[in-house]
């Protein structure tokens, strides 16, 4: 009997325990403001399917090499995410760091 009522006690002290710290309600957590999006083509209230996208093929030519079709989201390169004024601590906390280290 003693070792139950032992028992029952740790179990009330752990769940005890768990009613405060780090433990929060869904509606207590913000989160940050999206940042605004700079591209003049982009409409964020257009229709789904309304976009202006052309598809082209991948062709072959004389040689016998795919080349690809020319998409200048992908020919333009990478946008510098690493640099970005959004991108807080991208750079692990240091300056010295290179960006996008951790």
């Amino acid at each position: 009997m003693r070792r139950s009522s032992t028992l029952i006690l740790f179990a009330a002290l752990a769940v005890g325990a768990c009613s405060g710290g780090n433990i929060r309600s869904v509606s207590s957590y913000t989160a940050p403001a999206a940042p605004t999006v700079r591209h003049p083509s982009y409409d964020p209230f257009a229709s789904p399917g309304s976009a202006n996208a052309i598809w082209a093929p991948p062709v072959v030519n004389r040689n016998g090499t795919i080349v690809r079709p020319h998409d200048p989201g992908v020919l333009a390169g990478r946008p510098d995410y690493e640099r970005a004024p959004w991108a807080t601590g991208a750079a692990g906390g240091s300056t010295v760091a290179p960006p996008g280290t951790f």
